[in-house]
């Protein structure tokens, strides 16, 4: 066997000026040495043949339809039975009709067998007449006078099939490499010997051949017969063998594309891993814009593993063949040389030579298309298997994108407010610190932080109600968005508090000049409904580097300077050494009425029922936490936790809050009610090294089986010390305390440690559940909590039930507690037995 043609997969062979010309050289080189050969009179040694030229290009000719395939790096090797009419014409035919015959049969293969480009015919045919020349010489010089089929004309044929494959392997890999203008000393010293190598067995074959026609010519027959059978098996036996590699790259690729959340990333692998799938030198991604209009955009991988986003010419969006497949939903092959006038205007217009289109699919239907071009090698172009396998290579190049397309959604949504699409507190702190970290490396001369109050919120929620009010929260969004530009960013961190960042600014005139501007926005009314809504903001605004260079520390200092412009009225305040909590008088003395409030048992706990969502059971309770202060009335845990964790003061809190709890859910059992209570803890409270024995022993005294008790914890108190958190969890867990996940949704750690976490409870924000009804991306996002939850064994409790119909969107979805409005608002611990026996009537009455 011998190598007839070794040449990179189409790229680098498609004609340029400065490639062509030096293959050109190269060819005229050839076809120099072939003439100069032809006039030395020992190639023209010997009696004529008895094979005429006519039969050498027919053998030569039958002989390219017995092709090996081999692909190695980047390069298609096209291995043939070659030297089988080498040998033949060599010792039946003369010289003249053994040139010439070959020069015929080989041409006609390259055009009618390879469909190689001009160029490359060009190239193969000037090739293909230098080895017949040097195949002559090198027989005749070393076959000399005898004209026997004895062996020293055996060994004549191996040194002229020997020659020859010298000669291709060093002129095919030199062409290469004018080409692509990359020099492999290696390849010039390797493919020489291959091409030996690759000789010796098939001239051993046709050395018997030849006996075999010398002592009966219709020996032909049997010898054209095993040719077929030769060509038909190793057909079938490559056909396995490629199937076989083509399994193990579609599990390769399956891998890939799934073992990555992010979409970027499995594009990468979708276009990379498909060109390796399908042994092929291009592949795009192509999809259809979802708004009306628009170009579909296309995504290719760049060379340094980039992605290349460009939208789609209107010819090309347009053209017949691309818009059947996205229509009708099936693949099309495109095979090299086709006569179909629609297909070769496709592949000019892509300047590929051959390819497969595919839709991608997805819930919606179909979005898009992927295809791959220019199939490596030259002997064969795309089949219907190879169309069946871009065909699964696209099912699951679709499902990972949609699966990548939900994690990013659920990322995108733990990072943003869900009201106002706005970024949340988590991923302001994200983007403070990476701003303060710019201004320590001096890569940045500051950053300004600003927390905002709405003024009126509260009063439009209680005379309006919360959906006027959940208005006015996205029209004020839009106008700080708006106003803000590219100066900086705004976030809502819940409720009526907005924060700003404007990264580069150091100047606090600078700030003090924007805060301002965006009080001035807020200035003019906001219409809601036919009302005209008025709307005002409190500001607090400190900078790094004067106030801080740490992002927790310019919060809590602009939040201080917050509450200044608040108290003083001044709607504006720039932060002062004189704000800080230990120095605030006010402050002070509530921290001190804290301390003896706790100790004076002035804390009260309310109870929120929670039902099983099926049956509407109520199944437990959730403890909230009062202060009833003598001067300034009932007071809100917001009030005052912040203020007990600065302070130290969290430690008792927390233990009189958990007494309560126990205390009343003890009562419950021992009266024959088996409801469970759950009770939130701070940060501050889970890093305790004594709350897991605090609690244990509170456990024991009132009698109280583990199970009942529910510990809530926030996404944000995980990030802060995530080693220390998991292992105080482990404790609680080993006790048989329930653990659950609070606000599920609204933080970004979710993901990451919620496997992790020996939690067995998560309860979705009702930020989320409390717009299921009007915002079906929340009813999204609720339903992919609940699935996620339900694929990991765990609870789903939906806080911000405020309707039947919420109610009834919860059950459909598998969602097992609700707890909100519809069922009860909190209520003083006392009035929770009244309130559960008028429960119980007006249960048992509907059932009856």
């Amino acid at each position: 066997m011998h190598i007839v043609g070794l040449g990179r997969s189409g790229a680098a062979w498609r004609s340029v000026s400065g490639p062509a010309a030096r293959v050109v050289a190269v060819c005229l080189v050839l076809v120099g040495y072939a003439g100069w050969l032809w006039r030395l009179p020992v190639v023209h040694h010997g009696p004529p043949g008895q094979v005429p030229w006519w039969g050498v290009a027919l053998l030569c000719l039958s002989c390219e339809f017995v092709v090996l395939n081999i692909r190695l790096r980047r390069e298609a090797n096209a291995i043939s039975l070659g030297e089988l009419s080498i040998v033949i014409g060599l010792f039946l035919a003369g010289p003249g009709a053994f040139v010439l015959g070959r020069l015929v049969g080989g041409t006609s293969a390259f055009v009618l067998r390879r469909r190689q480009s001009p160029i490359k015919v060009l190239f193969n045919t000037a090739l293909c007449l230098a080895e017949s020349m040097t195949a002559v010489l090198v027989f005749h010089l070393v076959r000399g006078d005898s004209q026997a089929i004895a062996p020293r004309g055996w060994a004549a044929a191996v040194a002229a099939t020997a020659a020859t494959g010298v000669l291709t392997a060093i002129f095919v890999t030199g062409v290469i490499a004018l080409v692509e203008q990359e020099w492999r000393p290696r390849d010039l010293l390797v493919e020489p010997v291959r091409g030996v190598l690759s000789s010796v067995g098939t001239t051993c074959v046709a050395l018997v051949a030849v006996h075999a026609l010398d002592a009966e010519p219709l020996s032909a027959v049997p010898l054209g017969v095993s040719l077929v059978l030769l060509m038909l098996g190793w057909r079938a036996y490559s056909g396995l063998s490629e199937r076989h590699v083509s399994l193990e790259r579609l599990y390769r690729f399956s891998n890939v594309v799934t073992s990555t959340p992010e979409v970027d990333q499995i594009l990468l692998g979708v276009l990379e891993h498909a060109r390796d799938v399908m042994r092929a030198d291009h592949a795009e991604v192509v999809f259809v814009s979802a708004e009306p209009g628009e170009a579909p955009m296309r995504i290719r991988a760049a060379p340094d593993g980039t992605l290349l986003r460009e939208r789609l010419p209107a010819i090309e969006a347009d053209d017949p063949v691309w818009a059947r497949v996205v229509a009708g939903g099936r693949p099309v092959i495109l095979p090299r040389g086709t006569r179909d006038p629609g297909m070769r205007a496709f592949l000019a217009s892509r300047q590929v030579p051959d390819a497969l289109i595919a839709p991608l699919r997805g819930d919606a239907g179909i979005v898009g298309t992927i295809m791959v071009g220019c199939r490596f090698g030259e002997v064969r172009t795309f089949d219907s298997e190879d169309l069946r396998l871009l065909e699964t290579v696209a099912n699951h190049a679709g499902m990972a994108l949609q699966n990548g397309q939900l994690v990013d959604r659920l990322r995108h949504d733990s990072l943003h407010d869900a009201l106002t699409g706005l970024p949340n507190r988590a991923m302001l702190n994200q983007s403070l610190a990476e701003a303060v970290e710019d201004v320590r490396a001096r890569r940045s001369p500051g950053v300004a932080v600003m927390i905002m109050d709405l003024v009126g919120l509260k009063q439009v929620n209680d005379t309006l109600g919360h959906q006027l009010g959940d208005q006015l929260l996205r029209e004020v969004a839009v106008r700080l968005a708006s106003q803000l530009g590219t100066e900086g960013s705004v976030a809502r961190l819940g409720g009526d508090e907005f924060a700003v960042l404007l990264p580069g600014v150091a100047d606090p005139q600078e700030a003090v000049a924007v805060a301002r501007r965006l009080q001035t926005t807020l200035e003019h009314p906001v219409r809601i409904e036919g009302l005209d809504v008025e709307v005002g903001v409190t500001i607090g605004l400190c900078l790094a580097p004067q106030h801080g260079l740490d992002g927790l520390t310019l919060i809590r200092r602009a939040d201080a300077a917050m509450y200044e412009a608040k108290h003083t009225g001044s709607g504006l305040h720039l932060f002062d050494s004189g704000l800080d909590s230990t120095a605030d008088p006010e402050r002070l003395a509530l921290l001190g009425e804290l301390r003896l409030g706790i100790q004076a048992g002035e804390l009260e706990l309310h109870v929120q029922p929670k039902a099983a969502v099926q049956t509407g059971e109520v199944v437990g309770v959730e403890a909230l936490v009062r202060w009833r202060h003598p001067r300034h009335g009932l007071l809100f845990p917001d009030e005052f936790i912040p203020l007990a964790e600065r302070s130290g003061l969290i430690r008792p809190l927390t233990t009189a809050v958990l007494e309560q709890a126990l205390a009343a859910c003890g009562a419950w059992w021992r009266a024959g009610r088996r409801l469970t209570i759950a009770v939130n803890l701070s940060a501050r409270s889970i890093l305790d090294a004594d709350l897991s024995r605090n609690i244990q022993r509170l456990l024991e005294a009132h009698q109280v089986p583990p199970s009942a008790l529910t510990l809530e914890i926030t996404e944000s108190s995980i990030i802060s010390n995530p080693a220390r958190v998991i292992a105080v969890l482990e404790r609680l867990h080993d006790l048989g305390i329930r653990l659950s996940i609070d606000d599920f949704g609204t933080g970004y750690s979710s993901l990451s440690y919620l496997r992790q976490l020996p939690v067995q409870e998560v309860k979705v924000d009702k930020s989320f559940v409390m717009t299921m009804q009007e915002q079906a991306s929340d009813a999204t996002i609720v339903r992919s909590i609940i699935d996620l939850a339900g694929h990991l064994g765990l609870t789903v409790v939906a806080e911000g039930v405020e309707d039947a119909a919420t109610w009834a969107d919860l059950e459909a979805m598998g969602c097992d507690v609700v707890q909100g409005y519809y069922l009860a608002r909190p209520m003083p611990l006392p009035d929770l037995e009244n309130w559960l026996t008028r429960r119980e009537v007006t249960v048992s009455g509907s059932r009856a």
